[in-house]
């Protein structure tokens, strides 16, 4: 079976651990787990049924997935915003490209390039060193201040790259071979569903790694300092070496994601990865979901479908130009997140964890108690509308009449 329209597998693949997730010949406690692996199901079954333009695209979502996944700890879980992620993403691309190409000075012996994993452990590594120097003196900073701050570094990070072009090629970038599967899946899977597997394995590997992070102590006091400082000091949390903390494993994600970007795009320059992707990274966690692994996960699906799929599919909505959409796709993402803002203040993550939590019978209580509270709003409103009326300086010249006791004429 193939799946020409990627929403339809999506489609298909949401019902089915949906259904599973609801259903009621599971025990509770294995109805998550097994929800997920419907889903992981679906995933590695995706790049035999789509097309070579919808499995790159797939792929590109596990490498945000990581990025939003550490910008969520430290925003969602911790209460630290920053709005610099990208430059971190790219540190960490630029620090795995330079491993693998063998003309550049960090392949050390016998010019020889590193494995391609461990450079993407290496892309972390750097990124997490990186991320610690810079968290110390955001100690002092909260709020807007260290907002603009990081803002401060994804500005100034591609003229640093192109100032030392010796070393990082400047504005053409670093571009490698692209990377090939091992000998062993040769014949099996091709280079598209190789990097597609690839990307699959490394976001669920630190999606789980962030799982235990935030189940631990650790996370409830990301948490606790997030909530109210002063409490969590009192509990005898560090609330230096918490942020410190946050900080450093926020960075040590974006670098994963940017060493798993190399290898997907095989190319990295200053502009690849602009300012632009680190507002709309802090934006996406912000549509997903803030403090939700599943907020992350959406909120990457969205940064690569909605400058694809978006337009074509509001460019539908009766009354739009297709063409006016199509010219203006920052447009929809920006409405979006006023909407998920106004209607959705959790995210659509913490939607969705609302309506799962939702019965039958809350549902109607809850539509039998907003018809008797609209009933109401509608009485009051019509009592001040009568006492309006009945206070009108004229009301008292009116004649009285039988249909207007009060006094006051029909036509007035």
């Amino acid at each position: 079976m193939a799946f020409e329209n990627i929403w339809l597998f999506l489609g298909v693949m949401i019902a089915a651990s949906g259904v599973v997730r609801l259903a009621p010949v599971l025990p509770e406690r294995f109805r998550v787990p097994a929800s997920i692996a419907v889903l992981l199901a679906f995933l590695c079954w995706a790049p035999f049924v789509l097309d070579d333009y919808r499995t790159p695209q797939l792929a590109r979502i596990g490498v945000w997935v990581v990025a939003a996944m550490g910008l969520n700890i430290l925003t969602g879980y911790n209460g630290q915003i920053s709005l610099g992620h990208g430059a971190l993403v790219a540190l960490g691309a630029y620090t795995s490209a330079l491993l693998m190409d063998s003309t550049e000075q960090m392949s050390f012996v016998d010019a020889t390039p590193w494995p391609f994993w461990i450079t993407i452990i290496a892309a972390g590594g750097v990124t997490a060193v990186v991320g610690l120097v810079l968290s110390i003196p955001a100690l002092r900073l909260s709020g807007p201040y260290l907002a603009i701050a990081t803002l401060a570094l994804a500005i100034s990070f591609p003229s640093i790259m192109k100032k030392y072009d010796g070393f990082t090629g400047g504005s053409a970038g670093i571009r490698l071979s692209p990377l090939q599967p091992p000998d062993f899946l040769d014949g099996v899977l091709d280079r598209v569903d190789w990097l597609y597997f690839l990307a699959l394995v490394t976001s669920v590997l630190m999606l789980l790694l962030a799982w235990g992070i935030l189940r631990g102590p650790l996370g409830r006091a990301f948490v606790a300092v997030r909530d109210s400082e002063v409490a969590a000091e009192a509990m005898g949390v560090s609330i230096a070496g918490t942020k410190v903390t946050a900080f450093t494993i926020s960075a040590f994600y974006a670098g994963v994601a940017g060493g798993l970007y190399i290898q997907l795009f095989s190319l990295v320059s200053p502009d690849a990865i602009n300012l632009f992707q680190s507002i709309n990274l802090f934006a996406v966690i912000v549509i997903g979901g803030l403090a939700s692994m599943l907020g992350s996960v959406i909120g990457a699906a969205a940064l690569v479908f909605l400058p694809s799929d978006a337009p074509d599919l509001v460019g539908r909505i009766p009354g739009l130009d297709v063409d006016v959409v199509e010219r203006a796709p920052g447009a929809i993402q920006g409405a979006l997140v006023i909407l998920v803002i106004l209607l959705l203040p959790s995210g659509v993550a913490g939607f969705l964890h609302r309506l799962e939590r939702l019965r039958p019978a809350d549902l109607v209580g809850q539509v039998k108690g907003g018809s008797t509270a609209a009933l109401a709003r509608a009485g009051s409103a019509r009592e001040r509308l009568s006492w309006l009326w009945a206070i009108r300086p004229w009301a008292h010249h009116l004649p009285r009449s039988p249909d207007n006791p009060d006094g006051g004429e029909s036509g007035s």
